[in-house]
């Protein structure tokens, strides 16, 4: 038979009047304890497994300084790029006084593209090498999406159009 009184709110006064009639008995005074004490005992346990579980996925000093290492190399690798790409001959068809034939602004322009398509490959396999890394650190299997953009046939044909360039 369901408790037809499950709507009843109590007050204060009432849990202190309850409390008071338990307390009266050694059997009612034991039985406090003892609810007390298991209450406790399960609130610990809880705190204890949430405790547990923040120091899980911890990342130690290690993982931080490959992962920093890491980021400076592939800044350096986008540096060096960036410095190489300027140090090649300018590329401005429109300029009369361009010194260049359109052969030598086409090889130019080809050097530092395929220079680009280098630097993104080496990045590219740099990420997913991290990637992999912290998948195997935290249980996840990887699934490979296969070659990137800048790998395989794609990367082999990448011959843009001189006026892309300019």
């Amino acid at each position: 038979m369901p408790d037809e009184e499950t709507d009843v709110t109590f007050g204060d006064l009432d849990f202190d009047a309850i409390e008071t009639a338990v307390m009266e008995t050694a059997r009612g005074r034991w039985f406090l304890k003892e609810y007390a004490r298991r209450n406790r005992h399960a609130d610990t346990q809880t705190i204890l497994e949430a405790v547990d579980r923040l120091k899980e996925p911890g990342v130690d000093g290690e993982t931080i300084g490959r992962l920093r290492s890491d980021l400076e190399e592939m800044a350096v690798a986008i540096r060096q790029t960036k410095e190489a790409i300027h140090s090649f001959p300018a590329i401005d068809g429109n300029d009369p006084m361009s010194e260049l034939s359109e052969a030598e602004l086409q090889a130019a322009a080809e050097q530092r593209i395929r220079h680009m398509v280098l630097t993104f490959q080496y990045l590219e396999r740099h990420i997913r090498e991290m990637i992999a890394r912290c998948d195997a650190k935290s249980g996840q299997t990887e699934t490979s999406a296969g070659p990137g953009p800048f790998e395989g046939e794609k990367a082999q044909h990448l011959h843009p159009h001189p006026a892309f360039l300019m």
